[in-house]
């Protein structure tokens, strides 16, 4: 009987022994620092004489030039009125196109369409146009070879 009692006692006794300990009590998180501004809101790389001209964008003068700050997500851009301009466009959707001609492309005239072929590592690339429907470098290299009269009709 004692030999029960004892296998009984230890047991009970196993399961309360096992239980894991308390977690000590966490401290307390460090307050997050506030990023610095000056008090009308912009950031510190921002001159206080630059005027704001949108929610994010301030002009001001640097070096006797004009130069627009422009918040972004990674802080704030340095830009030029051209730079900044462009971007605008970008961001209403009106993004500039280049007039630039790529290598190897060229142009014939056939049928009153434009019969563009490119090089390509895989063969060479044809596609039709109008001319009421190209591109600026297409109406570009169009042009060009117009003047050098290379178009063939």
């Amino acid at each position: 009987m004692k030999i029960f009692l004892l296998i009984l006692s230890l047991c009970l006794a196993v399961p309360l022994a096992a239980q894991p300990p308390k977690a000590a009590s966490k401290p307390d998180p460090k307050p997050k620092t506030t990023l610095k501004r000056h008090p009308d809101g912009r950031n510190l790389g921002i001159p206080y004489s630059a005027v704001r001209t949108s929610e994010s964008t301030w002009r001001g003068m640097e070096n006797g030039k004009v130069v627009i700050y422009r918040t972004t997500a990674f802080g704030y851009a340095k830009l030029t009125e051209e730079e900044n301009a462009k971007i605008q466009r970008m961001i209403d959707g009106k993004p500039d196109q280049s007039t630039e001609v790529r290598e190897g492309l060229s142009v014939e005239e056939r049928d009153g369409k434009l019969h563009f072929s490119r090089v390509s590592p895989f063969g060479d690339f044809k596609y039709v146009k109008d001319k009421s429907e190209l591109t600026p470098s297409e109406k570009a290299l169009w042009e060009r070879s117009q003047a050098k009269g290379e178009t063939k009709k």
